[in-house]
């Protein structure tokens, strides 16, 4: 029996009404696999987790989109969907391997353009809406199971200590100099940070191939398994950093940070604080990134070359911010 077929029969002994199913692989994703499940009158998702993700994030990841399910949110979202035993997350054999799976309901609409002003806007619109609900789901921070962001040293567990980065990625002696200061500020101002700066819910990967779009609208947003509870500044400007890029790379760099600022402050706003912040912030969530990929580069899935690109662009990126500073600060409203 071959790996679809094997498939087929694992989740149909769990949804009945998937009997007649037909499965194709999305190659989509990095982390997990995924599969399109069509039945003659609905489509699906199956999601088998990586062995890596532990059940209690799964299961606060499936907590949040049924909270979510009973919100008044514009757009959709994936609400797992209950197998015959009542859960929402089940134990597979697939190929010699037990994996966790979960069926999902497969949402309409093309990931948002990053360059369509409109949609971008629209993009920071949704985000704005989803904050002021995630904001309601576990205020105290009782059933968030991964750490935060800005403690570099726990986001991944290849890399206990991030001040050894520069040295296993292997960068020139300058590039070690300046990415190590980088991350002595950040290890330093991130206790601050974290002590005076709004703490909520948060998507943790709201990026484009994440957020769907028709008509110019957001009517759906995926992904939701690196949620968790953080800076709401972090998410902000960790999916700006992926709409706008780098000022060099992107000629319209200013015009998508104002879209996506637009968007959000017609639905919420960022305190005072927020953008006394903002540089502090961004340079943090730039620093956890590359700590996770260098972690997944140990792991054997990234790209050492990448990775190491992505430093220079950040070195390059914090010397733009020194004479630019105001500028993006106009950009994004807060000056």
């Amino acid at each position: 029996m071959d790996l679809i077929e094997s498939l087929k029969q694992a989740i149909a002994d769990q949804w009945a009404f998937l009997v007649e199913a037909t499965l194709e692989p999305t190659a989509q994703g990095s982390s997990n696999e995924t599969y399109f499940v069509d039945t003659s009158d609905n489509r699906f998702v199956l999601k088998l987790y990586a062995a890596t993700t532990k059940i209690a994030q799964i299961r606060y990841e499936h907590s949040l989109l049924t909270f979510l399910q009973h919100t008044d949110l514009p757009f959709a979202i994936p609400v797992p969907i209950r197998a015959d035993c009542g859960d929402t997350l089940i134990l597979v054999e697939v190929d010699g391997r037990l994996l966790n799976a979960a069926l999902l309901p497969r949402l309409v609409g093309q990931p948002v353009a990053r360059r369509n002003l409109n949609q971008i806007q629209a993009a920071g619109f949704a985000l704005a809406k989803l904050h002021n609900q995630l904001a309601k789901f576990d205020p105290l921070g009782q059933l968030a199971r991964l750490p935060f962001w800005g403690e570099l040293g726990q986001i991944h567990p290849q890399v206990k200590d991030p001040l050894t980065v520069p040295q296993i990625l292997s960068l020139g002696l300058e590039e070690q100099m300046r990415f190590g200061q980088m991350l002595n500020e950040a290890i330093e101002s991130a206790p601050h940070l974290y002590a005076t700066l709004p703490i909520q819910t948060i998507h943790a990967d709201y990026i484009t191939p994440n957020i769907l779009v028709e008509n110019e609208r957001v009517v759906g947003i995926l992904d939701f398994e690196f949620a968790t509870r953080d800076l709401r500044l972090f998410d902000y400007l960790s999916s700006l950093d992926q709409f706008a890029s780098f000022p060099w790379k992107e000629l319209r760099f200013e015009d998508i940070v104002r879209a996506f600022s637009t968007g959000y402050r017609a639905c919420s706003s960022i305190n005072v604080a927020e953008m006394e912040a903002t540089i502090s912030v961004w340079k943090l969530q730039r620093l956890s990134s590359l700590v996770y990929w260098t972690g997944w580069l140990i792991e054997g899935k990234g790209s050492r070359e990448k990775i190491v690109d992505a430093v220079v662009e950040t070195l390059r990126f914090e010397t733009w911010l020194k004479s630019n500073q105001k500028k993006l600060l106009n950009a994004l409203g807060f000056a």
